[in-house]
């Protein structure tokens, strides 16, 4: 059929416009990271420990009894009946014979209830109370075994990787034993449906139960790192529950031999960055560890602190004047004659010293003391038997005190002056001239 417009129709055939076709360009695969990283923040902020109340834990129980005594449950929100339980089933009231109604009531709910928003929470009750020779957790575990075809998606990915959940005979040793199995335990646990590695109760036992399994490999490198990384993993909280364990798990293997300089240092440096100088502002940790592992570990900081005070000051004070006394005290310090040893840097010292900290712990971690006085002067405190011996760089003389009497300088403390040390009464007095190594040996041994 023809146009009546008289313009030519040109046509082209079917198999030259295919034959021309333009090629497929696939679009980009769309990038799930941020959609991924949302997740797991809506899963961390979900698994977050309830939002405290103004109210104390026995009124908000005593509450839960009239709801339960007078079956009125108009109004209630189902985050009470959550925070209730947690309350009832945790160490400071569930052996309070008052409760225990509270508690008879939410084990039968456990056993009928069809809604995973009560279930879901009653599991993490059980975990977060979870005490293998308690009977609260040998009931919440069988009501929970009971029931555990309600419990919801959040804990079944857990439930299929730990089949041991809900036996408090083995559960911790599962948890100890995947651990064991893991590059990163923190990070994996997390990856099997255990959102709060840390969380206190199962995983406090778990805890245990792992450096039980690693403590006869922790004389290794790579099993000392992990252990570490399970203890503050990067960016995450600091474990605390069970810390005095790990510490002496750390350093039992060296009560014989001694580690390399690469193990010393790691230790020392990650311990007490962890938990802090055992002397300075002490952890509660360091009140778990073995007396004689600790000693040994202060025996490890000192010679730390001592390498550590030198390689500041070949930084920051150019012929500081101390190659003959940083040999003469290092070899009194091999030779154990130093009981105790502290370091106070001048300003600059202090202000590079305090740049080769990790970030995190320079503004609560006190490693080394600063000297306020002359801006020149960075000190060396040591304790030798019953007297306090301070040195310093340049031309302070090197003062020996009696440990005993007063107004002697004091090791670990945060500041110095080296004007009120000078005035401070001493034992003796002397420059570096001469001999001086045999007058000091005589003076302080």
């Amino acid at each position: 059929m023809g146009r009546t417009d008289g313009k030519k129709i040109t046509t082209v055939s079917l198999s030259k416009l295919l034959a021309n076709l333009a090629p497929l360009r696939p679009l980009t695969p769309p990038n799930f990271e941020n959609i991924e990283r949302t997740i797991r923040r809506v899963l961390d902020r979900f698994d977050a420990p309830p939002i405290a109340s103004d109210r104390s834990p026995e009124d908000i129980l005593h509450k839960m009894l009239d709801h339960i005594r007078n079956n009125d449950w108009r109004g209630v929100p189902l985050s009470f009946v959550i925070q209730s339980a947690g309350f009832a089933f945790s160490s400071d009231f569930r052996k309070t014979p008052a409760f225990e109604p509270i508690r008879f009531f939410l084990l039968k709910e456990v056993d009928a209830s069809t809604r995973c928003g009560f279930i879901n929470p009653m599991v993490r009750v059980y975990m977060e109370s979870f005490d293998p020779v308690a009977r609260h957790t040998f009931d919440l575990a069988a009501a929970l075994q009971r029931n555990r075809e309600q419990i919801g998606p959040r804990w079944q990915d857990l439930i299929f990787h730990i089949p041991d959940l809900f036996d408090p005979h083995l559960v911790s040793e599962t948890i100890a034993e995947r651990m064991d199995a893991m590059d990163e335990p923190w990070h994996g646990l997390r990856a099997i449906g255990l959102r709060q590695p840390h969380a206190p109760g199962l995983m406090d036992f778990a805890h245990l139960a792992f450096i039980r399994r690693i403590a006869p490999r922790l004389n290794q490198k790579q099993e000392i790192e992990r252990l570490l990384g399970w203890l503050r993993p990067d960016g995450h909280t600091l474990q605390q529950m069970g810390a005095g364990a790990a510490i002496n798990a750390l350093l039992a293997p060296w009560r014989q031999q001694s580690p390399s300089k690469d193990i010393s240092s790691l230790l020392t440096d990650r311990l007490t960055e962890f938990y802090g100088h055992p002397k300075v502002h002490r952890h509660p940790a360091w009140s778990e560890v073995d007396p004689e592992l600790e000693t040994m570990f202060l025996r490890w900081l000192m010679r730390a602190d001592f390498r550590f005070l030198f390689r500041i000051l070949d930084e920051v004070e150019r012929g500081h004047m101390w190659s003959d006394r940083e040999h003469f005290w290092e070899t009194m310090l091999e030779q154990g004659v130093v009981d105790e040893l502290w370091v106070a840097f001048n300003e600059e010292g202090y202000h590079v010293a305090q740049e080769k900290l990790p970030a995190n712990t320079r503004e609560t971690a006190l490693r080394f003391g600063h000297q306020t006085g002359e801006k020149d002067k960075s000190l060396l405190l040591m304790r030798i038997g019953e007297k306090i011996v301070v040195e310093g760089t340049y031309n302070f003389k090197l003062h020996i005190f009696d440990a005993d009497a007063s107004g002697v300088p004091e090791l670990y403390k945060s500041q110095y002056d080296v004007a009120r040390i000078r005035r401070s009464r001493c034992l003796d007095s002397f420059a570096h001239l001469g001999d001086w190594q045999t007058r000091a040996r005589r003076s302080i041994l």
